[in-house]
This record gives structure tokens, sequence and C-alpha cells, in this order.
């Protein structure tokens, strides 16, 4: 019997197209599951349509709400049991090793790419209709779109509370905070408000369904761009994307904008391997004018397109045709909307909190723990700079179409973990661009990242832990796994080249190789480690010697040290 199910396993019924096709049976499964779990809640609020949250009222108490969390956890973790499933199969359709970059075909689907491709619309139309709402920000676009296109004022220098009638008044948060995104996303809100009236489940729907078909739009962007990059990997980058399990149910389910800005990036990098690429620098300032952290990309965008022009004559009307496009048309949607320096008050407002972020994290423990007087303006100037600096490096060298998406991905990913503002869509921008080269080590920290960042907000609710231990354990769970892989991964990579070149140096004589190097004595090697320990102390020495609060930590070792010497 053994035998028999082992050579079933290691049959047909194990080959890559069965494992993908029962994956996403057994997602769809799930994910109807998640989307109806509100639904029977015992004691729940659904006086209103559509229950978004399906908050409980008083008599719910802390034992349900910790059997819903172990409800939606187990759900969560069978979902990504099942998309890690998939993408190992959809991998072995085309092993790495043998696809090459290859000339442009056009993009045949077969059976298994429109599998995928249809069992994400399947996923699509569940979150659609789920009422299970981890987020309201949809309600904040719906009373932004409402403010322009009902009462005539600009959402972004008036909130919500001047229009306290409103039927949208009491649902979901921020109604003291005007919109902090760009004049397209008003224009967009202001024209879905427009067409949906005043129903409370037409806006609901109208929008959502806004949004669901942009992340198809998306889906199908990316298929085109990674046949285009390098042929065979389009299964494996619609699936990374279309069936991540976070995508689905925190960013589509709901509605948040950065499926809208995702939609001109992607069309943005198309229209670069089409050679349209003012078209292109006018799609991702699009991108940019729906939600300000796409700026970076378009400035990556604009050093390649000028690079790509081998004449100078055409490296200046490429670079110009693109500045004078993005100008003009931020200057354009900015036109109706401008209210002087207050149309970016709410937006740098919001910027100046901080929430569970790794530079809070690096703020409090300096001056809660070492009680070092560092302020967050410190920190967060030091990681902006690092930025800026990563940045840089980037469009100095940016090469071709594959170092642009490389280094857009990279910046998308990055700049997530060195905010002190962070929410967990904030990575949608970063795993759109990172499913069109899905065979890098970013790759494998942006699949940890979107498991990890599920834990972010949802699962703490009436958490028994103090705020002060929530906020260390919220960053070490979703931040922590996937830095700590980037970092071991880069050492692994890096810390052996310098090692080489390092010994390369030192077998070194004038330029010329030693053929026999002889082994330093062991009186020389004592010379050298107190040398380099004498070296090291100095500076720490003069640090400490400056510094009261390191005086007073010093003392304290030694005191701790002396003690625990005399027991």
């Amino acid at each position: 019997m053994w035998q028999r199910l082992k050579s079933i396993s290691n049959g047909r019924f194990a080959t890559p197209p069965v494992l993908i096709t029962i994956a996403g049976g057994a997602c769809l499964f799930s994910y109807i599951l998640f989307s109806v779990l509100p639904l029977f809640i015992p004691r729940a609020d659904f006086s209103h349509f559509p229950p978004y949250l399906a908050l409980p009222d008083g008599g719910f108490g802390l034992t349900d709400y910790y059997l819903l969390y172990i409800l939606i956890c187990v759900n969560a973790l069978l979902l990504f049991g099942l998309y890690f499933i998939a993408l190992r199969a959809v991998g072995n359709l085309h092993p790495e090793s043998v696809l090459q970059p290859a000339p442009y075909r056009p993009w045949r689907r077969d059976r298994m790419t429109n599998y995928i491709f249809g069992a994400a619309v399947l996923f699509h139309l569940v979150m659609l209709f789920t009422p299970f709402l981890l987020s309201t920000d949809l309600f904040d676009y719906i009373r932004h779109g409402r403010i322009f296109a009902i009462y005539g004022e600009n959402p972004l220098v008036v909130p919500a509370t001047y229009f306290p009638h409103d039927p949208f008044f009491n649902m979901g948060g921020w109604v003291g905070t005007g919109s902090v995104y760009g004049p397209l996303h008003v224009y967009a809100t202001g024209l879905l408000a427009l067409i949906s009236g005043n129903g409370i489940g037409a806006n609901f729907l109208i929008f959502k369904a806004f949004f669901v078909c942009l992340d198809l739009v998306n889906l199908a962007l990316i298929g085109t761009i990674a046949a285009r990059l390098r042929p065979g990997l389009e299964k494996k980058a619609m699936l990374f994307y279309g069936w991540n399990p976070f995508v689905l149910a925190l960013v589509v389910a709901n509605a948040h904008n950065d499926i809208f800005m995702l939609v001109f990036v992607l069309a943005g990098i198309l229209c670069y391997l089409n050679r349209r690429l003012i078209l292109g620098a006018f799609l991702i300032t699009l991108a940019v004018l729906v939600k300000f952290i796409a700026l970076p990309i378009l400035l990556i965008y604009i050093a390649l397109s000028i690079r790509k022009q081998t004449r100078l004559k055409w490296r200046l009307l490429t670079g110009a045709g693109s500045i004078a496009v993005a100008v003009a048309t931020t200057l354009i949607s900015y036109a109706p909307l401008w209210e002087g320096r207050e149309t970016f008050s709410y937006l740098t407002s919001v910027g100046e909190k901080a929430n569970f972020t790794i530079p809070r994290l690096i703020h409090d423990v300096a001056v809660g723990q070492l009680q070092l007087p560092l302020s967050s303006t410190v920190v967060q100037l030091a990681l902006a700079a690092a930025l800026v600096a990563y940045l840089a490096w980037h469009i100095a060298g940016v090469k071709n179409r594959a170092a642009l998406v490389s280094a857009a991905a990279g910046i998308a990913f990055l700049m997530p973990l060195a905010l002190f503002w962070f929410q967990p869509w904030y990575l949608t921008l970063a795993l759109g661009l990172i499913a069109l080269r899905p065979w890098r080590l970013i790759y494998q920290c942006a699949l940890l990242f979107s498991f990890t960042v599920m834990f972010f907000d949802s699962f703490w609710w009436h958490s028994p832990l103090s705020m002060d231990v929530q906020e260390t354990l919220r960053v070490l769970v979703v931040f922590g796994p996937p830095v700590a892989l980037l970092v071991w991964r880069k050492g692994n990579e890096i810390l052996p080249r310098i090692w080489e070149r390092m010994i390369g140096w030192s077998l070194k004589n004038g330029g010329k190789e030693i053929k026999q190097p002889a082994g330093p004595g062991i009186g020389w090697l004592s010379v050298e480690l107190a040398v380099l320990f004498i070296a090291a102390l100095a500076p720490i020495a003069a640090v400490v010697s400056n510094s009261p609060h390191l005086r007073e930590l010093v003392t304290l070792v030694g005191l701790k040290f002396q003690s625990l010497i005399n027991f």
C-alpha cells in the first residue's frame, strides 16, 4: 500500500500542472471561507450594509476575539502554504537554469497560463464581494471623492469634518484629515462618487469593482512584461502577484489605491520596452500623481531613457522631453486644486507621525534603553540619506531594461522599511515590480515579507500586551525575518568576495605576487593583534570619555563584572 501511494505521489498526480490545479482549487475554497467568516461571528453588528469589519457589540468577549484570530491565522497559514506549493510547482515547469534571455516573441497563452489567470480572476471576484474589510481606507476614498464631486470643495485642504451630515461621515477613520494623495486620485474618486450617488452599497461595490478591475489589469501587464523580459517566466510572475494571499486579502479586498498607482508604473515600463520613452515618462508621472512614493522610479526611468540614446542630440531631446512632460502634467493636474503651501499640509503632518516601524524602534531603543539624546529627525534623515545614496547609485548605474526593473523593485522594497509611517499595503508596488524578476534575492525576501506583513495590524486587536512590548514585537515579527534574510544572503554573497580580494592583496608585494609566501610567526601575529586592538580601542575610549551616559554605562558594566568575579 505504501509503495502504491509513493508511486502515485511521484507519478502523474504530483506533476506541476496537477499541483497547481489542486492548489488553485484549495485556495479558492480558503478565500471563500475567509470572506464569509465575519458573517458567522456571534453578536456582530449588521445594522448597516455592507457589514464592514463585522464589528461586534459590547457582548463580544475576549475569548470570542481570540477564537476569531486563531481561525484567521490558520486560514492565512493554509493560504500561504498552498501559495508556496503552487510557486514551487510553476517554477518546475520552466527551471531557471535553462532560461536565457531570448528575442521578443508574441506571448502565446497556453492552458496553464489561462488557468493561472482564470484562478486569479476568481480570487479577485471573491474579494470583490467579501464584506470583511481589515482597513477602512475605502471609505476615506469615498469621502474624498464626495467632497470634490458632490460638495465642490478641495479634499486636499478640506477634511470630512466640514460635512457631518454626509452618510459616510461615521464610516472609517481620518475624518479630521484631508487627502494625502495626489490630484489624479482626487479626480478618479470624484468621478466614482458622482456615478455612485448617495447609496452606501452602490459606493462600496463601485469603488471596490474599480480597484479589482485595475488589479486584473496589473496582472495582465505583469504577464506581458515578464514574457518580454525573459520568455517562459510569465506564469511564475503572474502566479507570484495574482495568487499572493497578502495582495488579495489585504490590498484587493480593501481596495487600496496602491493598485491604481501600480497600473501606471507597469504601463510606463511596457512603454519603455516598446521604445515609447516619452509616453512612459508621462504614465509614471501619473503614478506619482496618485501616490508620491513612485517618484524615485520616475527618476530612474528618465535616467535610463537618456542613457539609452547614443547621440548627444537625442539624449538632450529625450531628457528635456521627459522632464517637460512630467513637469507640465504635474502643474496642469494641480492647477484646479492649488492652495499654496496648504495644499501639502496634511501630507506633511501625516509624515511627521510614527507607528510601528524600524526607525521608530531605533529611536525608542536609543532614547529609552541607552539614554541617548537621539531625535526622530536624526534617525529619519540618516535613513533618508541612505535611500538617496542608494537611488543615486542606481541612477548612475542603470543601463538596460533588466536594470530598470531591478532598480525600481529595490527602491520600492526598501522604501517602506525606512519610513516612520508604514502600512502593509505600501508593499504592493514592490511586489508588482519584483514579480517581473522572480528569481533574485529580493524575490525571496518579498515572499517572506508578504507573509510577515499580514501580522502588522490585523491580529493585534485587544491584545493583553502593553503598547511598549507590542511595538517591539510587531517590528520584530513583521520586519525582522525579511531583513534578517536579506542581510544574511547578502553577507554570504559579498563577504567571500571581500575575503578573496584581501587575500589577493596580501599576497602581492609592490604589485608582484609572492610565489611562496612564508607564514607569519606567532610573535608577529601577536604584534598585529595588539596594534589592531589599540587602534579599535582608541576611538571607542574617546567617544566614551565625551559622553556622560556612555561613561555611566561602562562604569555599570565594570561594577557588574567585578561583583560577578567576587561572587
